[in-house]
């Protein structure tokens, strides 16, 4: 593995989930529509880096969501594959991935294999001093409803970004210190926008409205996160999402690969991974505070999603 940084100067810590191997943590808070609150570098400059590997995540599989800023995905080794609005991605060693403004997205690994990658999220805003530019030249991409993504490799400009961002990523970790390092991130996310803004097809931007599909799915797991310890059922989740338990069951299939049952189970096991880490609660309280009808079906629950019973994870993390 490369000399590269886990943790990068400043860095806060929110909340997240722990590794197997050395206890580090990765942020992440979700918000009731899903949207992440980005635990930036520097709380008053909206930027995130960071070194991640897909064992730090139970199941090899981060949470669906979404956010205004830009992320960028710089694969260094190993395979992922990228859900942007239910589109896979498969992402190679050298290759990447640009994630547009507000789309729903989360990387994972079906086969549960290794992947380490540069993470990056920059917010448009930073680039916000002149309105009239601002409009007219960013958002012309990062409101570009044609492009919810733009895959990194294989063309000269986007090899370039790819490029672009190793620099802004080694400005942080090798020369923390170096004051200058906010100018040269500044200089690369402009030198980026105007790659991207020469070769999209800009001409045709136009602001959509978010569709219907995605409108529905947000009211459905928004439902789920604020009921995840009460009894669920396929027709409440579908009620919330003004559908039928067919389409319910569509959607989270199209766009996030699993049944909407299956999404409940997962969202209560990543939940309950604060109580069993942090707490002294036996199984059996666990279970019941985060929605399972009892303990030994929390722990087949638990052993069939994470590969391991509760109590040895609780262990491997002491």
């Amino acid at each position: 593995m490369e000399s590269y940084g886990t943790n990068v100067e400043g860095e806060i810590k929110v909340s997240g989930e722990r590794r197997m191997d050395n206890n580090s943590v990765y942020c992440c808070t979700l918000n009731l529509d899903y949207s992440e609150t980005v635990a930036y570098n520097n709380p008053l400059f909206p930027a995130y880096l960071r070194y991640g590997v897909l064992s730090a995540y139970p199941d090899y599989a981060y949470v669906s969501h979404w956010h205004k800023d830009l992320e960028f995905i710089v694969v260094k080794k190993g395979t992922m594959t990228y859900n942007v609005n239910g589109q896979l991605i498969e992402l190679t060693e050298g290759r990447g991935i640009m994630v547009n403004s507000r789309q729903l997205h989360f990387g994972f690994s079906p086969e549960h294999r290794e992947c380490e990658f540069i993470c990056i999220l920059l917010l448009p805003e930073l680039l916000s001093g002149n309105a009239w530019f601002y409009e007219n030249y960013i958002e012309a991409v990062t409101e570009n409803s044609l492009y919810p993504y733009i895959y990194l490799g294989g063309e000269k400009w986007n090899t370039l970004i790819l490029e672009k961002l190793e620099r802004i990523y080694a400005s942080f970790t090798t020369r923390p210190e170096k004051e200058t390092r906010y100018f040269e991130l500044m200089d690369e996310f402009l030198s980026i926008m105007k790659l991207l803004y020469e070769n999209l097809d800009v001409g045709a931007y136009g602001r959509e409205k978010e569709s219907d599909e995605l409108i529905s799915l947000r009211n459905m797991i928004t439902y789920v996160e604020e009921h995840f310890a009460q009894r669920i059922i396929l027709e409440n989740i579908a009620a919330s999402g003004a559908c039928c338990k067919s389409r319910c069951s569509m959607l989270f299939k199209k766009y996030l690969r699993e049944t909407p049952m299956t999404y409940v189970a997962r969202l209560r096991l990543r939940k309950s991974l604060a109580a069993l880490l942090n707490t002294d609660k036996s199984i059996a309280e666990i279970a019941c505070e985060y929605g399972f009808c009892g303990a030994s079906y929390y722990c087949e629950t638990f052993q069939k999603h994470y590969g391991i019973s509760p109590l040895k994870y609780r262990k491997a993390q002491t």
